[in-house]
């Protein structure tokens, strides 16, 4: 018996086990397509007697119920009782055999980047049982064979739950974080604390804070369109000087973006038609924002668009949902979360990386207080972030 340790010596020995051995029988809970392991085994497809596959939590790749659909050899598992979870791969020829038993599935993850503990079994160890044993219990895993409808229905849920795998992962758009979300200070909280931490702004003051949304706020619910907005109060809404908004530079100055300063002055309508496209209640979803930012990206003909000045007008028509990023929250947002290359942030990136991980926090999930600042914090629980991430400019 040798133990197996490693990712290489995994992959090794599957690819020498499976080129080596006349018959293949295996069970697993998962199986990705894709890897040189599965390609192997696709070639070998011949040999195998009996193969079962898990799909529970849809961590199966549909590649891989493309390849075996009809097949009269390989079943999938697709409604278990329980997680259907072995780890099992039999191989042999009429003199010898070896069995691989342990925690590694037929994934690219236990290939190639998951810790896993496997033990490799042989004829000469001295248990002529044990292959006969492992075949009988192969072949009672249960199962079905399945059809390409079944195959193609699998695919389309698939795609679904794969965001939902990439959250539990804590993996947003596709990029790992640099650390655990555990190790989030910030996106850790429940309400009473984020409530707490987000009073506690020593620069711009948590009610002066709410006071100015309050002023945005009634400009959005008494108008149908941004450009209906007194031109005073729509320059405060961009995060530029204005006459009508206190404070309008908080949750993200944009005094320094010459163009959109300009385009702003000139009611360039690209702003509020890209408005128009974030409802004022309710759920936000990925295609409004991509509306948002492909018609924001229309008012400026000769560039030097960005997201800094997209963001902040969204953070106030939805500070619920939307936080303005810019160079004085950044850095301590991406330190919070492990953001990487956060000075790559694009309108691509902002979406899942910030919208989506915020909303993955548990005073973001919190039920809405009953009244009064609590109340009013919790209706701009997001862009209220820029209280706790905010660092002053060094003079």
């Amino acid at each position: 018996m040798k133990l197996i340790s490693t990712n290489t010596a995994l992959k090794s020995n599957l690819l020498r086990l499976i080129n080596s051995y006349d018959h293949i029988s295996f069970g697993t809970a998962w199986a990705s397509a894709g890897t040189d392991v599965f390609t192997a085994l696709v070639k070998a497809k011949s040999k195998i007697a009996t193969g079962v596959i898990g799909t529970h939590f849809y961590q199966t790749h549909p590649d891989v119920l493309d390849e075996f659909v009809e097949s009269d050899h390989v079943r999938f598992v697709l409604q278990p009782q329980g997680v259907f979870h072995p780890k099992v791969f039999a191989f042999w020829t009429d003199d010898r055999w070896e069995v691989l038993i342990g925690s590694a599935n037929l994934t690219a993850g236990a290939i190639n980047k998951n810790t896993e503990l496997t033990t490799l079994h042989a004829h000469k160890d001295g248990s002529p049982e044990l292959l006969q044993d492992v075949l009988d219990i192969i072949e009672g895993y249960g199962g079905r064979s399945i059809l390409q409808e079944d195959a193609d229905s699998y695919r389309r849920i698939w795609k679904i739950k794969a965001r939902l795998r990439e959250k539990l992962e804590g993996t947003y758009g596709g990029v790992p974080a640099s650390k655990p979300e555990v190790e989030s200070p910030v996106m850790t909280m429940d309400w009473s604390t984020f409530y707490a931490a987000i009073q506690k702004d020593k620069i711009h003051g948590f009610e002066d804070r709410l006071a100015m949304l309050d002023q945005v706020a009634s400009h959005f619910t008494s108008t149908r369109h941004f450009n209906d907005i007194p031109l005073q109060a729509r320059l405060g809404i961009a995060g530029l000087r204005s006459t009508d908004i206190d404070h309008p530079e908080w949750f993200g100055s944009m005094t320094g973006a010459g163009k959109f300063y300009s385009l702003m002055n000139a009611s360039a309508p690209a702003f509020s038609i890209a408005l128009d496209a974030i409802p004022l209640r309710g759920t936000v979803t990925k295609d409004q924002y991509d509306t948002f930012i492909r018609e924001f990206i229309k008012g400026f003909s000769a560039g030097r668009h960005g997201l800094g000045t997209a963001t902040r007008l969204l953070s106030m028509k939805r500070p619920d949902i939307f936080l303005c990023v810019d160079a004085q929250n950044r850095g301590q947002l991406a330190r919070d979360v492990g953001m990487v290359r956060a000075d790559k942030l694009d309108y691509d990136r902002y979406w899942p990386e910030v919208v989506e991980r915020i909303q993955e926090a548990p005073w973001w999930k919190s039920p809405m207080p009953s009244s009064g600042n609590e109340a009013k914090a919790w209706c701009a629980r997001t862009a209220m972030l820029d209280a706790i991430f905010y660092q002053a400019k060094k003079k």
